[in-house]
């Protein structure tokens, strides 16, 4: 009875695990200290032969060590400190169960001393895929761009479209208007200037169309003075074999000099909404002339800062609501917009501009997401060890000959840190908005020539600069709004850099660990990065509100 008892469970060591407790404790041991006798074939029982197919015709998730996986776990997206809360790529959580975070606990002043890295654990998704066979253009020869340009971006080394180029580029090139949205550091500077700059050339040879002095054909309007100057390189190194121009618009400069920009024609302008509103009420140019209007980093533009001042603009053109005319070619102007960030609220806010219908709205599949080719880093600190912490990892850096950005969330912090380092033998660049723009554009110069590997900014250096060498970002305050995380973040893991970037972040306060946490379960539930799209204006308005009235209380 025994041996037969055991030629009959031992075929049942191919059981899975979770369904081996449907057999008795005294059969288990049997079956894994038994020998099998292929010499007689004996069936499963029918009850455990069905478990065990519905078993693997479902595949369900996986249990290990507590936590769900869909097969095998897979690669580590999150290692903590607390290895109970490594993440990896297979895990899952049921939606109805908020799932634990490495930085639940942060709030308590006992947590200093944790730290959890997000890891890089793809490529970077705005280049586009060797095996793509969607038809998607592999280079810009196929959107039948201006040889001229082509020849340009060959002396650039710019070889292959990004996703967003690829995606725009076609429709800028119909004259529609466009919202055009993309992570950062995806190219979307070529995106729209590639196609608006050959409909320049095209009108010109097709309808001998000649700019004349102050009625310039295309604005670009940003929002900051380093960002004017390096769109406006951009432009007149792609229009280096043609005979248009490309010029910024400096509005720091007198009125003297100011009227003189004017004198001699310019095809392109690039400059911020406030210099482009005074050149017009000073009637030193118009815009009866402009056919295309670009309006880069929206999501800023059309914040409380500088939407009444670019809505002024936008009013004195005809914003066209279709496609240009074949009629009346040059009688309407095409609306084209880009930003890191998707602003929900564009159409509300251009309705009066511009019929909703008739914006096309192209957006890449990571917008809004953790870069997943960056690897980056949280830190839960004592306010008191933040300078022993910067100071560790910038002299590792400069051993490593590796670019470092410091951001910090205001001037006097910015100034003491440069100087805190400065003091400990590091040679290092300051860049915040008290500077002159001339001073900082010869700053940011110095920084991307490589003639110091350390920038310590505010705000003004995360958005649209280009730092294509930087290796690696550290938050010394943690920003107060999740899109100024996603543009600080972005100075590094670019298009045509080295790859190894990463970014590191000090949180001190019990209100950056929100922040925290919203990216941290953002990037555990595979979700988009929540409340992009802030008016920060308002927001900082709201919260000097509340700290009135909590100190009126108190």
């Amino acid at each position: 009875m025994t041996v037969m008892l055991r030629q009959t469970l031992c075929v049942c060591r191919q059981i899975p695990a979770s369904l081996r407790r449907t057999v008795p404790h005294f059969c288990v041991r049997l079956i894994q200290n038994s020998a099998v006798d292929r010499t007689n074939v004996i069936q499963v029982p029918k009850r455990i032969s069905h478990q065990i197919d519905k078993l693997q015709k479902s595949r369900g998730p996986i249990k290990w060590r507590g936590r769900l996986f869909n097969a095998y776990p897979g690669k580590e997206l999150i290692s903590a400190k607390r290895k109970e809360f490594n993440y990896y790529q297979n895990q899952t959580y049921d939606k109805f169960k908020p799932s634990k975070l490495a930085s639940d606990g942060w709030k308590h002043k006992r947590s200093c001393g944790d730290h959890f890295t997000i890891l890089a654990f793809r490529g970077n998704p705005s280049l586009q895929d060797k095996e793509d066979d969607t038809g998607t253009p592999s280079n810009f020869a196929a959107f039948n761009l201006n040889e001229k340009l082509l020849n340009a971006l060959e002396t650039m080394d710019i070889e292959s479209p990004t996703k967003i180029q690829s995606a725009a580029i076609p429709s800028i090139l119909r004259s529609r208007n466009v919202l055009c949205a993309a992570e950062t550091g995806s190219g979307k500077t070529l995106a729209y200037l590639l196609p608006i700059l050959h409909l320049l050339l095209w009108e010109m040879a097709t309808h001998g169309r000649v700019t004349q002095a102050g009625r310039p054909r295309c604005l670009v309007l940003v929002p900051a003075w380093e960002l004017a100057q390096q769109i406006k390189f951009v432009a007149a190194s792609l229009l280096k074999e043609t005979c248009m121009v490309a010029r910024h618009l400096d509005g720091s400069k007198s009125t003297k000099s100011l009227r003189h920009s004017f004198l001699t024609p310019a095809d392109v302008i690039v400059s911020t909404p406030g210099s482009i509103l005074n050149s017009l009420r000073q009637k030193f140019m118009t815009l009866e002339d402009t056919t295309h209007v670009v309006i880069d980093e929206c999501d800023t533009m059309l914040d409380d800062s500088f939407c009444s001042s670019l809505l002024n603009i936008l009013r004195r053109m005809h914003i066209s609501a279709t496609a240009q005319s074949k009629k009346k070619p040059f009688a309407e102007t095409q609306l084209v917009l880009a930003g890191a960030t998707m602003p929900k609220k564009a159409a509300d806010t251009l309705k009066d501009i511009l019929p909703e219908r008739a914006l096309e709205i192209i957006a890449t599949s990571h917008l809004h997401r953790i870069m997943p080719h960056v690897s980056q880093k949280f830190l839960r600190l004592h306010s008191q060890d933040k300078a022993a912490t910067i100071l560790k990892i910038v002299t590792k850096d400069n051993k490593q000959n590796k670019p470092i950005m410091i951001f910090c969330n205001d001037v006097s912090t910015c100034n003491w840190l440069a100087w805190f380092l400065e003091e400990s033998n590091i040679n290092v660049l300051r860049l915040n908005g008290d500077m002159d723009p001339e001073k900082r554009l010869g700053i940011m110069r110095s920084f991307q020539k490589g003639v110091c590997s350390v920038l310590v900014c505010t705000d003004i250096g995360s958005r649209g600069m280009d730092t294509i060498q930087v290796q690696h970002v550290v938050n010394f305050d943690f920003p107060n709004f999740m899109s100024d995380y996603i543009h600080r973040v972005g100075r590094v893991g670019r298009v045509g850099s080295r790859g190894g970037d990463h970014v590191t972040s000090f949180v001190v306060h019990k209100w950056e660990v929100d922040l925290v946490q919203k990216i941290e379960r953002a990037v555990r539930m595979r979700e988009s990065l929540p409340k992009v799209n802030a008016n920060i204006k308002n927001k900082l308005l709201q919260r000097l509100m509340d700290q009135e009235d909590s100190s009126m209380f108190s």
